[in-house]
């Protein structure tokens, strides 16, 4: 195993945000900076840098932030991707892009994401076992994320068939899958109702967390 084979990392942007009343869920600014840039922020105080993001409905207001905060915009064809199929669309940039480089995805909706809890997993992750091809945070025992995927992982869940996305690949090779325990409480707060919105409000109070216009 190599640990300082660099990681690049893909933000999955392109959920419809339906439970949340049709809403870009990376758009939502914390103290006046969006959630997507943010999350850029993170990953390059963590030391990635190179920073990929599926975008699908709300390309107009996801594509300037993309665009304002240097993070590659990967189009997705379809207006309502599954969370499979932007998974499909990341790691076949990846392949394309930086085949040699391990591989971060990221979930767009991860508001306490910070460059600490990213460097963290990635410290955990270059002192993995050899074996070791895929890593995702465990907190009081709920799956969270970001995943870190090696690259040899992330050319093989590319390889799947159509349909198949990071889980199927976990399911297949359990044993080359491990947990990072931590008490991080980023790993397994995100944003999916209104009352998660209320939730994160409170919790950063005095700080505004408010809407972006949302035109498709």
């Amino acid at each position: 195993m190599d640990t300082h084979t660099p990681i690049a990392a893909v933000i999955l942007a392109a959920g419809q945000g339906s439970r949340l009343g049709g809403r870009p869920k990376p758009a939502l600014r914390i103290d006046g900076a969006s959630l997507l840039e943010r999350l850029a922020s993170a990953l390059r105080g963590s030391g990635v840098g190179a920073i990929g993001a599926v975008i699908g409905p709300y390309a107009s207001t996801l594509l300037p932030l993309a665009g304002r905060c240097g993070v590659r915009a990967l189009r997705h064809p379809h207006d309502a991707p599954t969370l499979v199929d932007s998974q499909r669309l990341a790691l076949a940039a990846h392949a394309r892009m930086h085949p040699a480089h391990d591989l971060l995805v990221v979930l767009g909706d991860l508001p306490l994401l910070d460059a600490g809890a990213v460097r963290a997993l990635v410290r955990g992750w270059r002192a993995r076992p050899p074996e070791v091809e895929l890593m995702q945070p465990v907190v009081a025992g709920v799956r969270g994320h970001p995943v870190l995927m090696s690259s040899h992982c992330a050319a093989s869940a590319h390889r799947l068939p159509p349909g198949c996305g990071i889980r199927k690949w976990m399911a297949l090779h359990p044993g080359s899958v491990a947990p990072f325990h931590s008490d991080e409480p980023a790993y397994v707060t995100d944003l999916d109702t209104p009352e998660d919105v209320r939730a994160l409000r409170r919790m950063l109070a005095p700080a505004s967390v408010e809407w972006a216009r949302a035109p498709r």
